[in-house]
């Protein structure tokens, strides 16, 4: 693996109903040389190369039983996808394939894999290293929260579609977790913290599917949300960020979560959905991955005698960074979604079992 560059702008580039609606915005403040003429141009081929692509998939559908690991952005939803995947027995979308959606099944990986800085940390992106979806479904042309990220003048507008509970199948999004899940080798385990928003479809979509949820300290992850949206708008975006919209944002994705997870906690059982607190993962790992890999069930070549083994070699494989601690702001949505999720915790924790 080569080392691990400096995240530069990047734009990003899609299906049609992406370039279509990056368009409706105007002419970008942000763009480098040629890119209309570059929006047009690959979003032909996304085109061309989708069409190639679903023709040669095996047909069937995805998993009916996946896994998904969902909780508020910087929650540590990421450090829990990459430790639960290392335990083994699971397929899960990888990062080339996630930003390659049109053609990752036609040409497989790439080689030598590489690695990039994560905008927001220390973090480091893999080429093979598992990646939460949700870019998959920007790129494809789904509705995506992500949208924001390319165009945040558009930022609240993209937060309220996510927040509606529409109900779409993401239908092209359907046919990526076919392709994944067809790469067999394992339990399809899923995480995006935008599929946090997305529960009441998903579990339609996916009857017999289960659910992570991750929280934190609404503090910490306010304050760590701010630098990374930032940072990634910083890759991005073709737009500058207005003042107070970012923070606007965030204030309305915690009140659309605290609704979200209070659904849950008045609809889904404790074999539906398991809560985990990021603090506990931190102080006990070993415990977190027993429990989170107990309530899973089933994974394909890994029993209970291995469940040891399988998670020391996750454990040695993926470090867990501490956050640091925020005081929790004196705002009546934050305040409301630490409530519902100490009403989850209760619920769906271990205090419980």
């Amino acid at each position: 693996m080569t080392a691990p560059s400096a995240p530069t702008f990047q734009p990003l580039f899609g299906a049609r109903a992406l370039a279509d609606w990056i368009r409706r915005g105007g002419r970008p403040g942000r763009a480098p040389p040629g890119y209309g003429l570059r929006l047009w141009w690959h979003a032909r081929w996304f085109e061309l190369n989708w069409r190639a692509q679903l023709e040669r998939m095996p047909g069937g559908q995805p998993a009916c039983d996946p896994v998904f690991i969902v909780g508020f952005w910087r929650s540590g939803t990421t450090v829990l996808h990459e430790l639960v995947n290392a335990c083994g027995g699971w397929v899960t979308s990888q990062t080339w394939q996630c930003f390659n959606p049109s053609t990752c099944f036609l040409t497989g990986p790439p080689a030598p894999a590489a690695a990039v800085k994560r905008p927001m940390d220390q973090g480091v992106i893999a080429a093979d290293g598992p990646q939460e979806d949700e870019f998959a479904i920007l790129l494809l042309g789904e509705p995506s929260i992500y949208r924001g990220l390319i165009d945040p003048r558009r930022l609240l507008e993209c937060g309220a579609a996510s927040w509606s509970g529409d109900g779409t199948d993401l239908g092209r999004w359907q046919e990526f977790v076919r392709g994944i899940s067809a790469g067999g080798g394992g339990r399809l385990l899923l995480k995006s913290p935008g599929h946090t928003f997305r529960i009441p479809t998903l579990r339609r979509l996916f009857p017999g599917a289960r659910f992570v949820w991750i929280g934190r300290h609404p503090g910490e992850v306010l304050a760590s949300n701010v630098r990374m949206w930032t940072a990634m708008m910083g890759v991005y975006a073709l737009w500058d960020c207005a003042d107070g919209v970012l923070q606007g944002f965030l204030r309305d994705a915690v009140r659309a979560c605290g609704r979200v997870l209070e659904r849950c906690v008045a609809e889904l059982t404790r074999d539906q959905m398991l809560w985990v607190d990021f603090e506990a993962l931190q102080t006990d790992p070993e415990r977190v991955l027993r429990q989170i890999l107990q309530f899973a069930g089933n994974r394909p070549g890994h029993g209970e005698q291995s469940l040891g083994g399988d998670i020391d070699a996750a454990l040695a494989a993926v470090p867990i960074h501490r956050g640091k601690r925020a005081s929790m702001p004196d705002e009546d949505s934050v305040r409301q979604l630490d409530r519902v999720m100490g009403a989850a915790r209760r619920r769906f924790g271990e205090a419980e079992a």
